[in-house]
């Protein structure tokens, strides 16, 4: 009798232990598995996301606040044939002390002035850039309350015999992404390399608040050519950056975009390969980026890391 209560028991304990696994287990049609752990939650601080490209490269950019005289009235002194009348005229827009601290004051070989809106009220602000000997300098002035002030001077150091840069192709200006109805200053610098290579860097710049801000600056354009014995690692790849706004909210998102490429060696023996369209023709990779304009950083901010660019859906007809 004892040996069959003992029996039943082991029975018991066996019944209920099996029962037990499998109400913890996962029913597969092959039969039961192993019980499945909870997913992870990963743990510790999430990585920011970055953008794609960031820098303004040789650009220097000094946001400032100083008095000057009426642009008309700086770029009429800058062309005085007095060095005296010449000095603080390079002074106000901001010129390196090398241009201040010498006998001689340098005249400049060019001078470029435009007026648009950069800022949120109607008035014209001012955009006065002078090529100087081993400079590009320009310098954003503001109106305010029938004076000027000077917010902003933008300094590229290169040659004026330099080609590839000029005061046109340092600076030009589109209209804003915010505001149709401003604008927006868009600078660029240009670094040739060695073997044809070259980089490219853009800044651009808008008046928020009164201040100069650079809102986004990344590589807009490079090509990095390989010297080599092999095949393979020859030719040039090529690269183009440029921002654009989003058609779902053009006012707040935007879309940092990469295209890439490579020239071959045969590519280079063609007599336009250095042309800005025959490169283009070459693109055959593209990536996009998504941002967001912030007000409280006054900056473009990547909302989600550069990815292979996908068509937007299209309205049903």
């Amino acid at each position: 009798m004892r040996r069959c209560q003992t029996l039943l028991a082991v029975a018991l304990l066996m019944t209920f232990g099996l029962a037990g696994r499998q109400a913890h287990a996962q029913k597969h049609n092959a039969g039961v598995s192993p019980p499945t752990a909870p997913p992870q939650r990963p743990s510790g601080p999430q990585q920011p996301i970055v953008p794609v490209s960031s820098g303004i490269g040789a650009i220097q950019f000094t946001a400032v606040d100083f008095g000057v005289p009426a642009p008309q009235s700086l770029t009429r002194q800058l062309e005085a044939d007095d060095d005296r009348t010449r000095l603080p005229a390079l002074a106000a827009i901001g010129a390196p002390a090398q241009y201040l601290n010498r006998g001689h004051i340098p005249f400049p070989h060019s001078i470029q002035l435009d007026f648009a809106a950069l800022g949120p009220t109607d008035e014209l602000d001012a955009i006065l850039t002078a090529e100087l000997d081993q400079h590009l300098v320009s310098a954003i002035l503001r109106p305010e309350e029938g004076n000027w002030r000077r917010v902003a001077t933008i300094v590229f150091p290169t040659p004026f015999y330099d080609p590839t840069t000029t005061p046109a192709t340092f600076l030009h200006t589109v209209r804003s992404f915010q505001q149709p109805s401003r604008y927006r200053a868009i600078y660029h610098s240009y670094v040739p390399g060695a073997n044809g290579d070259y980089v490219e860097n853009e800044a651009q710049v808008n008046l928020l608040n009164g201040k100069a801000v650079v809102t986004i600056s990344f590589v807009s354009n490079s090509r990095t050519c390989e010297v080599s014995t092999k095949p393979a690692k020859s030719g040039c790849d090529i690269v183009q950056r440029w921002l654009q706004a989003d058609p779902a909210d053009p006012a707040r998102r935007f879309v940092l975009v990469t295209a890439t490429g490579h020239l071959s060696d045969r590519d280079l023996t063609d007599p336009l390969n250095k042309a800005r369209t025959f490169q283009t023709a070459h693109l055959r990779s593209f990536a996009c980026q998504p941002f967001f304009f912030s007000d409280a950083s006054q900056h473009y901010e990547p909302t989600a890391a550069s990815a292979p660019c996908v068509a937007p859906p299209q309205a049903p007809k």
